[in-house]
């Protein structure tokens, strides 16, 4: 398969037509790198977002073919509802808000959690193995420990495609992840 941004065509499609964006793929840490550079991934960490991009990254995993007894952590992160000034408010509307917030997060849980099952249908179907895990934190902070825990050979994330403003106040978890990873980083759009 050419690589993104080369420039070269192989069965009449040009290496730009590629879902990776160029560039997106950034290697660290020999051992992973070295599975990944001899075709052999054996453990990787999908984050999914529902987004359109994190369905072609879960699309990109599933035409891969995997190596025997190869396995995919599904991740999806649900940043906690939360309310700073809470503590300011009168008793019964604390308890009526802590409720409230609550049922919004058990709501943003399922939906994630549906979201996950759906992306890990096609992985399955192509012959991974997958584990589904819902977590609450900060994005990019779960992935990683994600990475870790299943000691994973690949990252792959959907680009979400933020810009201006909103990039300059919430970062990107793709940018994240790409300078912060210990393993390579695969980026689709």
């Amino acid at each position: 398969m050419p690589r993104a941004g080369r420039g070269r065509e192989r069965n009449g499609q040009s290496a730009n037509a590629s879902p990776i964006a160029p560039g997106a793929v950034r290697r660290r840490g020999s051992r992973a790198r070295a599975r990944v550079a001899s075709g052999g991934v054996r453990s990787a960490v999908l984050g999914v977002d529902g987004s359109a991009h994190s369905r072609r990254a879960a699309a990109f995993l599933a035409r891969l073919a995997p190596r025997p007894a190869a396995a995919v952590t599904i991740v999806t992160v649900v940043e906690p509802a939360r309310a700073p000034s809470i503590a300011l408010l009168p008793g019964p509307m604390r308890g009526r808000l802590a409720a409230e917030a609550a049922a919004l997060e058990r709501s943003r849980m399922a939906a994630a959690r549906r979201r996950a099952e759906r992306a890990s249908r096609a992985l399955v179907d192509a012959g991974w193995r997958v584990r589904v895990r819902v977590l609450a934190g900060v994005p990019l902070a779960e992935l990683l420990r994600a990475v870790d825990e299943a000691r994973a050979d690949l990252l792959a994330l959907g680009a979400r495609g933020t810009t201006g403003l909103e990039r300059l106040l919430l970062g990107s978890v793709a940018e994240g992840a790409l300078a912060r990873s210990p393993v390579p980083v695969l980026i689709v759009k």
